[in-house]
C-alpha cells in the first residue's frame, strides 16, 4: 500500500519542461490533449443490456486496428442518468478520455438508471455490470483487461462493480463511499422532490458519527468482495468545501486497509473534486482554473495509466502518432 502526494514543485518543473520543449510562449499552452481523428476512432453507441433486460446506453472509442485492447470503463459521478450528448462530449472533448485512446485503450463512457429516488436502489449498479459484461464478448478486447474507474457517484459504483465482478482493477476518483456504506440512504430527509448528492453532505465531516454498527456490516461485506488492486485518486483530504475525502479518510481507506486490500492512494493537493475526470478544465461559470489544474489531471492520468499497465494482462500500445493531434486544455471559464 503507498501513498504518494504531487506538490506544487512538481507542477512547476512539469510546466518549465514542458514549455521548453514546445517553445511556447505562455504557461497557459504548457498541458495539451490528444485530439484523436474521428474517421480512425469514431464514437460508437453502445447498448448494453442489464439482467433485467434494460438496455442501457454508452459511447465506446477504439484504437484502430483487430486488438485484443486492454479497456477503461470511466463511470461519470452524480446519481442521474447523463445524456449522450454528454456521453459523446466526454469521450471526445475531455483530456483524461482522449489520452487513454491515444495511449491504446477501448474508452466506455456509459450512463446508468438514476438512483434519485432511492440512493440505494442496484439498477445503476446493473447498468454498470452490464457494460462490463458488453466489453468482455467483444472481439478485440482482452476480457481479462478491462479497468473500472469513476468519480465521486461513478467511483463508489466503480467499487460496487468490482464487489460483484472480476475486473483487473479498480480507480476510484473520491468515491463517495457514503452511498456504498448504506448511510446514503432513502430515510435520510431531502430537500426536493427527489434526492442530490447535496443531501447527503451533513454526514460527510464526522464519517464515524454515522458509521453504525448497521453500515460496517454493510460496507465490510462488499468490500470482502473485492479481488482486484485498487487505485484511489484524490485531492485534498480537508478540503472544507466538500469533505468528501475526509470521510472516505475516516471509514473507506481504513477498512480496505483493515481488509488487506492491494490499494494504492495518490493525493494531489489544491484540486477541485473529479479534477481528473473533468481533465483539469474549470467548473461551468467558474473563473479561469489555476495553472495547476491541467497539469495534476494529466500527472493523475500518467499514475491512473501506470496502474492499469501493471495490472492488466493485455498492455496497451500507442496508436500512430499520424491520427493525432494535440490542442491546449483550456483554462479559461467554460459555459455550461
Amino acid at each position: 500500500m503507498t501513498e504518494t502526494v504531487i506538490d506544487r514543485r512538481t507542477f512547476l518543473v512539469a510546466t518549465v519542461t514542458g514549455l521548453v520543449r514546445a517553445g511556447l510562449a505562455d504557461a497557459q499552452s504548457e498541458v495539451t490533449r490528444p485530439v484523436v481523428s474521428e474517421a480512425s476512432s469514431p464514437l460508437e453507441v453502445i447498448t448494453p443490456t442489464a439482467a433485467d433486460g434494460y438496455r442501457g446506453q454508452a459511447v465506446l472509442r477504439k484504437p484502430p486496428g483487430r486488438g485484443p485492447f486492454p479497456a477503461i470503463v470511466w463511470i461519470h459521478g452524480g446519481i442521474t442518468t447523463r445524456s449522450l450528448a454528454q456521453l459523446e462530449s466526454m469521450a471526445r472533448d475531455l483530456a483524461t478520455p482522449s489520452r487513454f485512446l491515444a495511449a491504446g485503450y477501448v474508452f466506455v463512457a456509459p450512463t446508468y438508471r438514476s438512483r434519485d429516488v432511492d440512493p440505494q436502489t442496484t439498477v445503476s449498479l446493473e447498468d454498470s455490470l452490464a457494460v462490463v459484461e458488453y466489453l468482455r464478448n467483444l472481439p478485440y478486447v482482452d476480457r481479462r483487461s478491462v479497468m473500472v474507474c469513476g468519480c465521486s457517484g461513478g467511483g463508489d459504483l466503480a467499487l460496487e462493480v468490482a464487489a460483484r465482478t472480476n475486473i483487473c482493477g479498480v480507480v476510484a476518483e473520491e468515491p463517495a463511499s457514503v452511498v456504498m456504506s448504506g448511510i446514503f440512504n432513502a430515510n435520510l430527509p431531502k430537500k426536493g422532490e427527489r434526492y442530490t448528492p447535496e443531501d447527503g453532505m451533513f454526514m460527510l465531516e464526522n464519517g464515524a458519527r454515522y458509521y453504525t454498527a448497521e453500515f460496517q456490516t454493510i460496507l465490510r461485506a462488499k468490500i470482502a468482495k473485492i479481488k482486484c488492486p485498487i487505485l484511489i485518486v484524490q485531492g485534498d483530504v480537508n478540503r472544507r468545501e466538500l469533505p468528501i475525502n475526509r470521510f472516505n479518510a475516516d471509514v473507506l481507506i481504513p477498512e480496505l486497509r483493515a481488509a488487506g486490500k492491494q490499494l494504492d492512494i495518490r493525493s494531489y493537493p489544491g484540486q477541485a473534486h473529479c479534477f481528473c475526470s473533468a481533465s483539469g478544465l474549470p467548473r461551468p461559470g467558474g473563473s479561469a482554473a489555476p495553472a495547476s489544474w491541467p497539469a495534476a489531471a494529466l500527472k493523475a492520468f500518467e499514475d491512473i495509466d501506470a496502474f492499469c499497465r501493471r495490472h492488466a494482462r493485455t498492455k496497451p500500445k500507442a496508436i500512430d502518432a499520424t491520427l493525432i493531434k494535440h490542442a491546449a486544455v483550456k483554462q479559461g471559464p467554460i459555459s455550461q
